[in-house]
C-alpha cells in the first residue's frame, strides 16, 4: 500500500472530525448554491481532521502559489462564503465555530 499526499489551499475552518459524513453531505447539498465555490468538506489524514471549506484549490507537485489574501477573493466573495459556511455549520449544530480563514492543507496518509 502506498502513501498519498497532497497540498491545497482553501477558505474555511475545522469542524469536529467525528461529524457524520452522510449528514454533512445532506446539509451541504441543501445549502446555498455558490456555483464553483460551493461549501464542501475535506478530510485530512485518515479521518484525523475535518474541514468545512470553499474555494478549494489543489496545488500541484512542484508548483508555487503566492498566497496574497487580497488577490485570492473579493470582499463580496468573502462575505458570501462567510455566510454560507456559517449557515452550514449552524445546521450541523456547530454555531460556535472558528472564523473562516485561508488554510494551507498538507494531507498525508
Amino acid at each position: 500500500m502506498g502513501l498519498y499526499h497532497s497540498v491545497s489551499l482553501a477558505y474555511g475552518f475545522e469542524i469536529p472530525a467525528d461529524t457524520d459524513l452522510d449528514t454533512l453531505d445532506q446539509v451541504i447539498g441543501d445549502g446555498p448554491d455558490l456555483l464553483k465555490d460551493s461549501v464542501g468538506h475535506h478530510v485530512v489524514g485518515d479521518y484525523d481532521r475535518l474541514l468545512l471549506v470553499t474555494r478549494f484549490t489543489p496545488v500541484k507537485e512542484n508548483q508555487v502559489v503566492p498566497v496574497i489574501p487580497d488577490e485570492l477573493a473579493s470582499v463580496a466573495e468573502l462575505a458570501a462564503w462567510d455566510s454560507a459556511l456559517d449557515y452550514t455549520a449552524v445546521r450541523l449544530g456547530y454555531a460556535d465555530h472558528p472564523e473562516p480563514r485561508w488554510l494551507v492543507i498538507h494531507n498525508y496518509r
